[in-house]
């Protein structure tokens, strides 16, 4: 007889960086002493089999297994055939046990008799929300089997369990081997066969979600192999389906739809012909007799479940390429459907749900009488590639007005999803016909059959955008109600009807009802009248980053408060900031979060930054949401982004004019206005000012320095705008990415290379490295302790002052390549993870820097250092051809930059671009 009362196996593979803190938990457990610990190595190559076998030399009860191939499937089978304890459990060595983990599924095992103990599972350094874990939070249960909580199925891990392994061994249940998923070939077969199933209610697993993308469920979708290895799992378990009762083969078919609805809906993307075939054959062997009313219990939406409709009807056509089959809606009874004349035992699977809308965007059209609404829109299931056939509308309840919508490509929708690309729309309400009231919006799909309708939700970029709209006596409020739908809320167009008094009515409703920001609301009444006399009649607040006076928004405001005495202009910065001396003497510098700050925000007329607005420029403590929703559009304060770099790129996803609610940006040339206004929604929102840093950009070379300024890669650090930013799990996960990444390696190699050191001390210049404000903590680090290369800190060092003074500047993709081109300094681009870049950072825009841009460009490191190296030796002299470029891409060099830009915000704040 075992003296263990319980195996724990854990297979190993090449986690040195993360198998100590694994060991470490195992160690920790309470009922360590009773617990057989089996390490089985599957040959690693790293330092993971050392740790192993330190960690058994200190333990008697732990042993050490060498397996080779078969994945982590194969080291698993190993050690449950050497298993001597009657129950058995799982632990990745890359993942964490809590210290109560085993003993609390221990007890309930012993308490119950299950054979089947199940926890919970919680994933780090991102939570994630599992449907199947509702079961929790009730207290431990038992449940007599899977149909009583048929979600937990779901649950197909073998790591939150603890088994009978007698119960296992009689079923023949084992893991497969050489495949991916091969824990539900355990786990979900141990829960379909139990008769008695044993919840602990406790967080018995952690899960490590890694940031390197290595593994498996890290790139679940990309990976072709997993589209077949998860389908042999669905046949396998399809197979034992045959013979269970009724009521558990109900719950396996929801395992079954539910776990293959999102390979059904990408294969198409990465197969074609015979492997395409293969696999809707072989899925429609399993899903062809599933239970309509079942596939859609067990899908997300009518988008999965086209595929099974097609396996069900055996169209194979609508699988494989149903953009060209879907493009016309048919409505019955106001419900949109993909297909006409679908069976009425299929029609749930047909019907187009959901079918929501969103708005992004309200503003008048200057000159003209009509307030124009835009946003996006999406009907699941229909691929938006192309325009709808039938008609959009925007319906206005409450004042009988239903006007025409217009369907609009959007590029940043096509980023996010490229069957979303013909997913935005425009409607143009005319402003005489809004009666007074409160309006409810709805979008109109007009098709074959009739009309459906659905609510306008609020988007982010509406409120960001929401002011009040004045049209002679009235006033048009865009706003929100209930759970996020849009309103348009009028005053004063009844006769009779007062403006003042409704607004002043809402402020009072708001502050007597205790509503959120309801203090400074009332502040805000109470301070209205002698804000002028005290802080300006138009109060411009500036900002960049909470801690920064360096770009844009630190030039215009020099000259606003210099050259224009401007009396409401504000800048706001932490007061612990080695910025903040920039600003001295310029006065009206306010200490970020002060009270001053807060009053400010609720007076000004415009805000003016050269990054994100609510990021950096609420107050700490102010929850964004509730602000944007309660305070921004009472205040109506006009938002400018100066930029802090030239838009080169696409950049849709978190620039477009529906996300920002940005009333003016700046460019700096025709092409960049082109593409903002044509590609980023900007139309007549552009200035080609030029930008206000731009007008200090006077050459000061002769410092016998090579410049190099590296970009960042937002899947490499964790942004200092991320609200996840200050989670030490996600900043070591990152770490994680980063020491792997070719961004990296670059650097490294670059920075240490023998040419370029050589060059350096040959023609007595010196590398200074200044790295991304976002990837300083990353590359700090990694500076060689040599003579002739050296960190810049921002803090002591302006950036535009090292760009200034240095000889050669060299960068990878960062838009400050597009300042020193200014200055006439000799570029060198260093774009050598043009793949990895494009993926996971930006996409192209209209500039491409072998064609566009303003010095050589290379894709390695040695291709990099020969160039710098062939500059150093000519003197660094920029050729005659990119000398060209740069002059016909700029459209301003008359150093009016900041009176441009001046002018351009007073035109916004009088109303003419509003």
């Amino acid at each position: 007889m075992s003296t263990y009362d319980v195996t724990l196996v854990v297979p190993v593979h090449n986690v040195e960086q993360y198998l100590e803190e694994c060991l470490a938990s195992i160690e920790a457990q309470t009922v360590f002493e009773r617990c057989e610990v089996v390490l089985v190595d599957n040959g690693s190559t790293d330092g993971s089999y050392r740790l192993c076998a330190e960690f058994a030399r200190r333990h008697a009860n732990v042993t050490v297994l060498v397996r080779h191939g078969g994945g982590a499937g194969a080291a698993r089978n190993l050690g449950m055939d050497r298993a001597t304890g009657p129950r058995i459990t799982f632990c990745d060595s890359d993942d964490v046990l809590p210290p109560t983990a085993i003993e609390r599924m221990l007890d309930a095992s012993v308490a119950t008799g299950a054979p089947v103990v199940v926890g919970a599972m919680e994933t780090f350094p991102r939570p994630t929300k599992w449907a199947w874990k509702h079961h929790f939070g009730k207290g431990d249960r038992t449940f007599a089997g899977l149909a009583e909580a048929p979600e937990l199925v779901h649950s197909a891990s073998a790591c939150n369990k603890l088994f009978d392994l007698s119960y296992l061994r009689s079923y023949g249940i084992r893991f497969a081997e050489g495949v991916h998923f091969e824990d539900a070939y355990v786990g979900v077969s141990a829960l379909l066969f139990a008769t008695r199933i044993a919840l602990v209610d406790a967080c018995v697993y952690r899960y490590r979600k890694r940031a390197a993308g290595d593994s498996t469920m890290d790139a679940i979708w990309t990976r072709r192999q997993n589209y077949w290895d998860h389908l042999q799992l669905v046949e396998y378990l399809h197979r034992l389906g045959a013979g269970l009762p009724d009521a558990s083969k109900a719950v396996l078919d929801l395992f079954l739809v539910r776990s293959y609805q999102g390979f059904a809906l990408r294969a198409p993307d990465l197969f074609e012909g015979a492997e395409l075939e293969e696999i809707f054959s072989r899925c429609r062997a399993v899903y062809w007799d599933v239970p309509p009313d079942l596939i859609v219990r067990a899908t997300a939406d009518a988008r999965h479940r086209v595929a099974y409709l097609a396996f069900v009807t055996g169209d194979y056509a609508l699988f494989a390429d149903r953009a060209a089959r879907l493009h016309k809606l048919s409505v019955r009874d106001g419900v949109p459907y993909l297909v006409d004349g679908a069976p009425q035992q299929l029609g749930a699977l047909a019907q187009a749900s959901p079918f929501t809308a969103h708005l992004e965007h309200v503003r008048r059209v200057p000159g003209t009488g009509m307030l124009r609404l835009a946003g996006r829109f999406e009907v699941s299931g229909m691929p938006l590639v192309r325009p709808l056939a039938g008609h959009l509308g925007l319906r206005v309840r409450g004042s009988r007005l239903s006007v025409p919508a217009t369907q609009v490509r959007r590029r940043d929708l096509k980023n996010t999803r490229t069957d979303t690309e013909w997913g935005g729309f425009t409607a143009d309400l005319p402003l005489d016909a809004l009666r007074e009231g409160v309006h409810d919006l709805e979008l109109v799909i007009d098709s074959e059959g009739g009309q459906a309708a659905t609510p306008c939700l609020v988007a982010a970029g509406y409120l960001r955008g929401a002011r009040v709209v004045k049209h002679g006596r009235a006033r048009v409020v865009p706003h929100w109600k209930g759970k996020n739908r849009a309103v348009l809320m009028v005053h004063g167009a009844a006769r009779g009807g007062g403006v003042l008094r409704g607004l002043l009515a809402k402020d009072a409703k708001h502050v007597l009802r205790r509503r959120p920001f309801w203090k400074q609301r009332l502040i805000r009444l109470l301070t209205k009248p002698l804000a002028p006399l005290f802080l300006g009649r138009e109060i411009w607040l500036f900002g960049e980053r909470g801690d920064t006076a360096q770009d844009n928004s630190w030039h215009l405001f020099r000259h606003a408060r210099t050259v224009e005495k401007r009396r409401g202009a504000y800048y706001l910065i932490r007061a612990g900031s080695a910025d903040r001396a920039r600003l001295s003497g310029l006065g009206h510098v306010v200490a970020h979060s002060s009270w001053k700050h807060k009053l400010l925000m609720l007076h000004a007329s415009v805000l003016v930054n050269s990054y994100d607005i609510d990021t950096y420029m609420l107050p700490d403590g102010w929850d964004r949401t509730r602000y944007l929703k309660h305070v921004n559009w009472r205040v109506g304060a006009r938002r400018v982004f100066l930029q802090h770099g030239v838009t080169d790129k696409d950049v849709s996803k978190g620039l477009h004019r529906n996300r920002t609610g940005v009333d003016l940006i700046l460019a700096v040339s025709r092409q960049e206005a082109r593409f903002l206004s044509e590609e980023l929604g900007y139309e007549g929102q552009v200035e080609v000012t030029g930008f206000p840093r731009f007008d200090a950009l006077v050459p000061d070379r002769g410092s016998r320095t090579v410049l190099f300024m590296p970009t960042w890669r937002a899947y490499l650090t964790v942004a200092s705008y991320s609200r996840d930013g200050s989670a030490s799990d996600a900043h070591r996960a990152m770490r994680d990415r980063f020491l792997a990444s070719a961004y990296r390696e670059f650097m490294d190699r670059f920075l240490n290379h023998p040419q370029l050191l050589a060059a350096l001390e040959l023609h007595d210049y010196t590398l200074e490295f200044l790295p991304h404000y976002e990837m300083r903590s990353m590359l700090g680090e990694m500076v060689p302790g040599r003579d002739r290369v050296r960190v810049v800190d921002q803090t002591e060092v302006g950036v535009q002052e090292a760009m200034r003074r240095c000889d050669l500047f060299v960068t990878d993709w960062s838009s400050t390549a597009f300042d020193v081109a200014y200055l006439g300094t000799p570029v060198v681009y260093a774009q050598f993870d043009a793949e990895e870049y494009w993926d996971g950072h930006y996409r192209k825009g209209y500039f491409d820097a072998r064609r566009d841009g303003f010095g050589p460009v290379g894709e390695t490191v040695d291709e990099v250092v020969g160039e710098v190296v062939r500059y150093l030796g000519g003197g660094c002299r920029r050729e005659p051809h990119y000398q060209w470029r740069a002059e016909q891409f700029f459209a301003h060099r008359d150093r009016q930059n900041n009176v441009r830009t001046s002018e351009a915000i007073e035109r916004l704040v009088r109303g003419s671009n509003h």
